[in-house]
């Protein structure tokens, strides 16, 4: 079976009832419900018209009712025009019962009670509490349990405001976990569920999430194995869109997914289990059979090194063989948009092709002219997305198999190797000589491997190594040229790359006409909690 997220079945199970005209449906965090990204169509709205073609249904869908993006549980459409009227007019009148459930931290006033605000937007999209003007807010609200500073609230509004329980129990001192803007604790996820919505005679309910209690009560980990699996399917269904336009990217992506310590890539049909706790080691047969279940032919292993997990043996870090389903081909070609890669699932902690560097050689693909330079070239998949562009390319790496595979993958999408430059060297005496050969290059893409400042001799170190580096990648930059710097250094901020650069620059004497932030993709969202994963900014010099 092909190993792409299904949308029919999944409809099956984020469907709560249809009936008598009305749709209801049990959103996930983090899925937006109407205009998300229009190529990808990554809403709510998009999904489920799509996935009511595909079972030979209109695609009709009368929007009435917004849930935030990051909040869960019901959410109801009409199915039928007929129907608008009437849902249109319940709403108007507020003559719908919503009862949500959220995790809080800090005290209410009372037990229960009721919250009554002016509120008015800002700007930015947030929404503010003020003393006079605006529209009143209102909303009933009960504690259900209480541990500690932590509560799970039970909130009934009585008005519809965009962030209304949000600004609203902020303002009493009891924001939401998870939420950022609001100033909740941090958290893997809005800890803001919809539990019920009732109009028109009918009564449709959601299961309040198990990581809610979790939370509440302070148990880390994974949680149960039913948690485990919908939270995967949740994760694959997310990816969904990226499955129309190529079979190489990520599942998974740890924290973001409410997965900590677990990263899934997708190659074809076939999957690698990234884990990084102790936990993530002992569950990892779990793991791999409940992707075999979502429909990978076969799930290799792949432990990172992290504290107590160094107890595995060497050659149970990254097993040759799956732990879960079939084997891959040992050669494994994947697809990225119109790119094709090579890729070897068994050999080692690496596969050949880093997947969430994707949206970056899409970057690559648009801007690429002239001469690019690739400085820690791997594999080469920036090179083959520099040279669909038409650049002349430069890959830099200590590795000569690599540089084999590099010339491999341009061969594969039928770019002449020969017309390419490859060099087996250390970048940084490289680099060092194409400056005394006055060498320069339109574009330079520094990704470097994130190994820590502990590392062995020759071991790449962010803290002491890549100051120097960006430096001398900024000099070899020609006039109005532009470098793409990455790093997967875990305590390495977006401010902190964004000043290395800076510095870089300054210590290059180029002067930078500007700096942008890069914002990872679909499959590579920026966890509620903890370091973001990939670090990327372009930089335009003068």
């Amino acid at each position: 079976m092909a190993f792409e997220p299904v949308l029919v079945p999944w409809l099956d199970s984020l469907t709560i009832a249809e009936q008598d005209g009305l749709l209801a449906v049990d959103k996930p965090s983090r899925l937006v419900v109407h205009g998300g990204d229009a190529a990808l169509g990554d809403d709510l709205v998009g999904r489920l018209k799509r996935g009511l073609v595909a079972t030979g249904h209109d695609d009709y869908l009368g929007v009435h009712q917004r849930l935030d993006k990051a909040a869960s549980g019901v959410i109801v459409f009409t199915r039928s025009k007929k129907r608008n009227p009437a849902v249109a007019a319940a709403f108007a009148a507020h003559d719908i019962q919503r009862a949500y459930l959220a995790v809080v931290e800090g005290h209410l006033a009372a037990r229960e009670g009721e919250l009554v605000h002016q509120l008015e937007p800002v700007k930015g999209g947030a929404t503010r509490v003020v003393r006079s003007g605006g529209q009143r807010a209102v909303a009933r609200y009960r504690v259900l349990r209480q541990v500690d500073r932590r509560a799970l609230v039970e909130l009934r509004p009585l008005t519809g405001r965009t962030h209304q329980l949000r600004v609203q129990l902020a303002t009493s001192g009891a924001p939401i976990v998870g939420d950022a803007l609001y100033g909740g604790a941090p958290a893997p996820r809005l800890m803001l569920h919809a539990v019920e919505v009732a109009l028109l005679g009918q009564r449709f309910t959601s299961a309040l999430p198990e990581s809610f209690e979790r939370w509440l009560e302070r148990r880390e980990g994974l949680g149960s194995a039913a948690h485990v699996a919908r939270l995967l399917k949740e994760a694959a269904w997310m990816r969904e869109p990226l499955s129309r336009h190529g079979d190489a990217y990520r599942l998974v992506n740890d924290e973001a997914d409410q997965l900590p310590g677990v990263t899934v890539d997708r190659y074809g049909d076939f999957a690698t289990l990234d884990v990084s706790s102790a936990e993530g080691v002992d569950r990892r047969e779990e793991l791999a059979f409940a992707l075999v279940q979502l429909g990978a032919r076969g799930v290799y292993l792949k432990v990172r090194q992290r504290g107590d997990v160094r107890r595995l043996p060497s050659d149970q870090l990254a097993p040759s063989c799956p732990t879960a389903g079939a084997e891959a081909p040992e050669v494994l070609v994947v697809r990225e948009g119109s790119a094709r890669f090579v890729v070897r699932l068994g050999d080692g902690l690496s596969t050949g092709l880093f997947v969430d560097q994707r949206d970056n050689r899409e970057l690559v693909r648009r801007i690429a002219r002239g001469r690019m330079l690739n400085l820690f070239a791997y594999t080469g998949a920036f090179t083959v997305a520099a040279a669909a562009a038409g650049a002349l390319t430069t890959s830099v790496d200590i590795s000569g198999r690599a540089l084999r595979q590099a010339r491999e993958n341009l061969a594969l999408n039928g770019v002449d190797p020969a017309l390419h430059r490859f060099v087996k060297a250390d970048v940084v005496d490289w680099m060092r000589r194409a400056l005394r050969a006055a060498e320069r290059f339109d574009l330079v893409v520094l990704d470097p491997p994130s190994f820590g400042s502990k590392g062995g001799k020759g071991a790449f170190s962010m803290t002491k190594s890549y100051p120097s580096v960006a430096r001398d990648a900024l000099a070899l930059l020609a006039p109005g040229g532009r470098l793409l710097a990455v790093t997967n250094h875990r305590k390495t901020s977006v401010q902190r790359l964004r000043k290395l650069v800076r510095d870089a620059a300054q210590d290059a004497g180029r002067e930078v006409v500007q700096l942008k932030d890069l914002h990872a993709g679909l499959d590579c969202p920026q966890a509620f909690a903890g370091p973001v994963p990939s670090k990327s900014v372009l930089v335009t010099v003068a």
